[in-house]
C-alpha cells in the first residue's frame, strides 16, 4: 500500500471520530469494521488524533438535575490571558476558556459565583444554568460547504420558544465514589481504567 494522502487521512479521522460519536466505548476492532478501515490503521489514526489534540474525549456531561447544576458565564475582561491564568485551580471552576467577540471569557462552574469581583471584570453578556448538551455527529465536509450551510441556517432562522422546555432530570443518589468516577472520566470516557481507579482511590 502506498503513502496515504492528507485527504485520505482526514477522511479516515472523520470515520473513526464518527464511530466514537455512535458509541464512545466501542472497541478498536469494531470501529475498524464499521469505518471500513484496517485495525492497525484505525489504532494509528486514534493515537495520532489524541496526540495532536484533533480528538478530545469522548466526554460526558450531566443534564441539570436537583442534586447538581453547572453554571455558565460569558464575560468581558480587560485582560483575558491574565484572568485565564488566574482561574486555573480556582475553586468551583470546572472549565474556562478565552474567546473573541462580544465576550472574551467563558467560565463553567459547579456553584454560582460573584464574577464581578474578579480582577479586570468589565461585564457579563450572559449567565445562567448550563442546559442539556448536544454534540452533533462528526461529518466530513469542506469549509465552503460548512459556511454555506451556516449562512442558510442564519437566513432562515426565526427566534421562537423551544419545542421541548428543559426539564430537570430526576435526583441522583450518588455517593462519594460515583462523583469521583464522574469527575475522573467526564473529559475522556476512554481513559485506561485501572491506573485511574488507583489514583482516585475507588
Amino acid at each position: 500500500m502506498g503513502k496515504i494522502s492528507q485527504k485520505e487521512r482526514k477522511e479516515g479521522y472523520c470515520k473513526v471520530a464518527g464511530q466514537l460519536c455512535e458509541n464512545p466505548f466501542m472497541y478498536v476492532e469494531k470501529i475498524a469494521k464499521n469505518a471500513e478501515l484496517g485495525r492497525r490503521t484505525t489504532s494509528k489514526y486514534l493515537k495520532s488524533m489524541y496526540t495532536k489534540n484533533i480528538l478530545v474525549g469522548p466526554w460526558m456531561s450531566l443534564n441539570p438535575h436537583p442534586d447538581y447544576k453547572e453554571y455558565v458565564y460569558l464575560m468581558k475582561f480587560s485582560d483575558p490571558p491574565h484572568i485565564f491564568e488566574g482561574l486555573k485551580g480556582f475553586p468551583h471552576v470546572i472549565y474556562h476558556g478565552i474567546a473573541l467577540g462580544d465576550w472574551n471569557t467563558m467560565v463553567i462552574t459547579d456553584r454560582q459565583l460573584d464574577v464581578s469581583q474578579l480582577v479586570g471584570f468589565e461585564s457579563v453578556v450572559y449567565q445562567g444554568v448550563k442546559g442539556h448538551v448536544y454534540t452533533p455527529k462528526v461529518k466530513f465536509t469542506t469549509w465552503d460547504q460548512s459556511l454555506k450551510k451556516m449562512y442558510e441556517q442564519i437566513e432562515k432562522f426565526t427566534p421562537r420558544t423551544p419545542e421541548c422546555p428543559e426539564i430537570l432530570a430526576p435526583p441522583l443518589e450518588w455517593g462519594e465514589d460515583q462523583w469521583k468516577l464522574y469527575h475522573a472520566f467526564k473529559v475522556n470516557v476512554r481513559k485506561t481504567v485501572s491506573p485511574l481507579l488507583r489514583n482516585i482511590n475507588v
